[in-house]
């Protein structure tokens, strides 16, 4: 009965503060934010005006012939990307009406067409296909009269400012040289389709010079084989597509939420029991309660705090997701909303929360009983914290290797499970290692709540602290 009163009194402080209502409401806005914002701006974002310089026609002629293949590759992994999750019945039959189209704009409409006609229903997710580079006349002649168009002091005719420009010109010897003017000094993809379509005029001019025509080069840079991915574990015998990997993309973002919510929830217990420290409230409850049972009713009354906003978040994004699981066959987001309820996912981020939560909630609660003030508990969380970020080193790996002799071993050291577990749930963890690695996790969380307690202890009856430990003894 004492463990709940202390779980009661905290869980209503926390709940009873605005802060509270404020970040259960713009959490998931600022989530959703987050997730979608820099794909929605990338594809609100114009297209980059560019412009070409060179001493030889020619050379314009390859450098823009690069930019429109460019333009036209990415538009077919566009449209690939959104059939294979659409609508993989009509890959093959887009693929080759795309292709033999004499250009983007056309193989674009050819697809839509082909859409249109079978399979209407997917239509209003038909990506936009806004193009990354417009490529322009130069305004001046020379890179010194184009500097006010660079540099942003003077627009173009049509009102546009110039992103950059080449200026391809020929050494003594007649080897290009690709000079690229542009503020952005941190992009330098120009540079690289550039570089790629003089490489591929320099071999036509040296097959020319060996008698060879010049169209053999460009038949020799279009060798391109094809890749195609399989499931060994799949009995379809089809490729693997975009709703294929949509569960290892939905275990990554968990894995991420999973070690905010854990450590952000894990701050509020450190903060809070340092602020009862220094106002003498944990001393008052020493004389109704021990401390055993003041922390793990802490530990149960943020557990509640955080159930609150899981149930609210929760009812909000499961709808949501369930909503856009029904059009998963319609929709690319669809795909990746199913495999966020898939359940071994859910099962992995369940058991993750708890473990991972009352581990790091009793180490933190133990560290808070040493410190006086919040500054300082700044000078121990520094390595600390740095310690319990270990787990998301090993995340890239794990999603690259899931099944790797070591992101296996070191999926069942209890700091990297809860966290792991996600991550390898997606690649056919059986139920079996789930239930394995989740029950090694309960006996440390034992391990760490009895020895947190034993520091707690210290901490609030003793007053041990940081603080004697850097006092010098006397002589």
């Amino acid at each position: 009965m004492s463990v709940l009163l202390v779980a009661r009194r905290d869980y209503f402080a926390y709940v009873g503060a605005w802060g509270f209502w404020l970040s259960l409401i713009t959490a998931p806005l600022i989530i959703a934010a987050l997730l979608f914002g820099p794909l929605l701006l990338a594809r609100a974002e114009p297209p980059r005006v560019l412009t070409i310089v060179a001493e030889r026609p020619t050379d314009t002629e390859a450098v823009r012939a690069a930019f429109a293949e460019k333009a036209r590759r990415d538009t077919r992994g566009e449209i690939n990307a959104y059939l294979s999750a659409t609508a993989p019945a009509l890959l093959a039959p887009a693929q080759a009406a795309y292709d033999a189209a004499p250009d983007r704009a056309a193989g674009i409409a050819a697809v839509r067409a082909l859409v249109t006609q079978n399979a209407p229903n997917v239509l209003g997710a038909f990506p936009s296909l806004s193009l990354r580079y417009l490529l322009v006349d130069p305004p001046a002649d020379t890179m010194e009269a184009l500097r006010p168009y660079l540099d942003g002091h003077q627009l173009l005719a049509d009102g546009n400012a110039l992103y950059g420009a080449l200026n391809i010109r020929r050494d003594e010897e007649g080897a290009p040289v690709i000079e690229y003017w542009s503020t952005a000094l941190s992009h330098d993809e120009p540079t690289t389709l550039a570089h790629r379509a003089m490489r591929l005029e320099m071999q036509r001019e040296a097959l020319a010079a060996q008698g060879l025509a010049p169209s053999e080069a460009e038949r020799l840079q279009a060798f391109d084989p094809k890749i195609v991915q399989f499931d060994p574990r799949s009995t379809s015998g089809a490729s693997v597509t975009v709703r294929d990997r949509a569960p290892f993309y939905a275990a990554l973002a968990l894995a991420f939420i999973l070690w905010s919510v854990v450590f952000s929830v894990a701050n509020m217990l450190l903060n809070g029991v340092i602020e009862e420290k220094s106002n003498k409230i944990l001393d008052t409850l020493l004389t109704s309660v021990s401390p055993l049972q003041i922390l793990i009713g802490k530990l149960l009354g943020v557990a509640a705090v955080s159930a609150t906003l899981f149930l609210f978040w929760g009812a909000l994004g499961g709808t949501l997701l369930t909503i856009a699981a029904e059009r998963a066959s319609d929709n690319i987001f669809g795909q990746v909303a199913a495999a966020f309820l898939e359940p071994r996912l859910l099962v992995a981020f369940f058991v993750g929360f708890v473990a991972g939560y009352l581990m790091y909630g009793a180490i933190f609660l133990a560290l808070g009983s040493l410190c006086e003030s919040v500054q300082e508990a700044q000078t121990l969380l520094g390595p600390v914290a740095l310690f319990l970020a270990l787990p998301m080193m090993l995340i890239t790996p794990a999603l690259d290797n899931p099944n790797s002799p070591i992101i296996e071993m070191a999926s069942w050291a209890p700091l990297f499970t809860p966290f792991l577990l996600l991550i390898r749930a997606p690649s056919g963890l059986s139920w079996i290692e789930i239930a394995g690695q989740g029950g090694l996790m309960i006996l440390t969380v034992i391990v760490i709540l009895w020895l947190a307690s034993l520091v707690f202890r210290a901490g609030v009856v003793g007053q041990a602290g940081l603080a004697n430990w850097r006092r010098k003894p006397k002589v």
